[in-house]
């Protein structure tokens, strides 16, 4: 499984949605379980699985999937 892979597979397993709907267009607008809770929840586990240490301080700007890859990106996982 390669790391957009695993990405959609955490993202859609912590916002309970099938994987095909994990796209660059996936934001709390479009989803309503993408709540404060479970952005807490994503950022742990992107955490856990890319053993990556991540810092809250930009938690409302990470409200989107592009940014959140781009987050990873920045901490060197390659998509």
């Amino acid at each position: 499984m390669d790391n957009l892979q695993k990405f959609r597979s955490i993202v859609a397993a912590i916002l309970s949605i099938p994987e095909e709907r994990v796209t660059d267009d996936l934001s709390p607008e479009t989803v309503d379980t993408w709540d404060s809770l479970n952005q807490i929840n994503l950022l742990g586990a992107l955490e856990q699985e890319f053993s990556i240490i991540l810092t809250t301080d930009n938690l409302a700007e990470l409200q989107s999937v592009p940014k959140l890859k781009a987050l990873l990106e920045e901490k060197g996982v390659r998509f």
